[in-house]
């Protein structure tokens, strides 16, 4: 799995991409293969050193993006495998 990763007030030229291991849906979590994303106004505050609240260090910045379904954790029942889904907001919102 890949990831972009960025800072407060580093700049678009600060993103930065990572590799990780495959993720594992807990309970009450889906996993979703991401085949759109964007910046939205909040990320790019933060990567201009303009948002007001606290920014964790090396933040995913993956606030709005769309996919599909591809593993589903116990207690899941909104949604199954294969599912067109978006996410949106910071407070991930899930929507199908």
């Amino acid at each position: 799995m890949k990831s972009y990763h960025g800072n407060l007030g580093a700049g678009i030229s600060g993103i930065v991409l990572r590799k990780h291991g495959e993720p594992k849906p807990g309970r009450n979590e889906v996993v979703i293969r991401v085949r759109a994303a964007s910046l939205n106004a909040r990320e790019l505050m933060i990567l201009a050193g303009q948002y007001s609240l606290p920014v964790k260090s090396d933040v995913v910045l993956l606030a709005d993006g769309a996919g599909e379904v591809v593993e589903i954790g116990d207690g899941v029942t909104r949604v199954k495998l294969g599912d067109r889904v978006l996410v949106w907001g910071a407070s991930g919102g899930l929507g199908s």
